[in-house]
């Protein structure tokens, strides 16, 4: 491929990637905290990075990926919680990098271990219950009207995004299989929209999100799972479209719930 066409390809997969998380973000706010961190929890970084991942790599290279995915999202669980608890003592952005120090103190451990998806899916369960359980202590359940979102600021925000979304898939085959895949699930969605929430919401609607996301994240697990398992027996684009029924199908049975809750 040209220089001209590489450059082409890396500004449609960040253009693309930050659209959604733009989008997303926006309808997070609308929604409200619960149903928005359920609907965050959509595969916005994860499913257009391993698009451009299966065009370019084989099915044992996008299933170990996947693999490392699942255990990258174990720490995207400790990253919620840590926003969780940082919001309610620090600003926008010490609540941000606190809970980006609390994902890489798990996360780049657990990307030089064997990954194997089914531990790796006990391990996220684990760290799922366990913030839950923390977050519970720090969330406020009054809800408070959302602000309109400043959107010059969220538009940058989702650039960003993107940007790490291209240079993580271009640079894929460099990192290697595992450690593409762990920082493919870097929680850099989360982090656009969490920011951009405790910017023009405040910290109250932030935190809740926050908390509610740790609920979503399932949706990306089931994402990971899907494609992990199946890469190497059905094919990797039907895994891939297997995948993502999974991830919506997860997303739409935690929306219906969390709507029957009462408020």
């Amino acid at each position: 491929m040209s220089d001209a066409g590489q450059w082409t390809e890396f500004a449609i997969r960040a253009a693309s990637t930050a659209f959604v998380v733009v989008f997303v973000a926006w309808i997070a706010a609308r929604l409200g905290p619960t149903i928005g961190g359920v609907v965050i929890g959509l595969p916005i970084v994860l499913a257009p990075g391993f698009f451009f991942m299966l065009r370019e790599h084989s099915a044992d290279f996008v299933a170990a990926s996947a693999s490392g995915a699942i255990y990258s999202l174990a720490a995207t669980q400790i990253f919620l919680g840590a926003f969780v608890v940082a919001s309610t003592r620090l600003g926008a952005a010490g609540a941000t990098a606190a809970a980006i120090a609390a994902w890489c103190v798990l996360a780049i451990p657990l990307a030089f271990v064997p990954h194997d998806p089914l531990a790796g899916t006990a391990l996220f369960a684990l760290t799922t219950f366990l913030a839950r359980l923390v977050g519970l202590r720090f969330v406020d359940p009054d809800r408070r009207a959302p602000s309109p979102a400043r959107w010059s600021l969220l538009i940058l925000r989702g650039i960003a995004a993107g940007m790490l979304v291209g240079c993580v898939t271009f640079a894929a085959s460099r990192l290697g299989a595992s450690l593409a895949g762990t920082l493919l699930a870097f929680p850099i969605g989360f982090c656009v929209i969490l920011l951009s929430l405790r910017l023009d919401h405040g910290a109250e609607i932030a935190g809740q999100t926050a908390h509610a996301g740790l609920v979503g994240v399932v949706s990306l697990a089931g994402f990971c799972l899907a494609l992990a398992v199946t890469s190497e027996t059905i094919g990797q684009w039907q895994a891939f479209g297997a995948a993502l029924l999974a991830s919506l199908a997860i997303t739409i049975a935690l929306t219906v719930i969390a709507r029957r809750r009462p408020t």
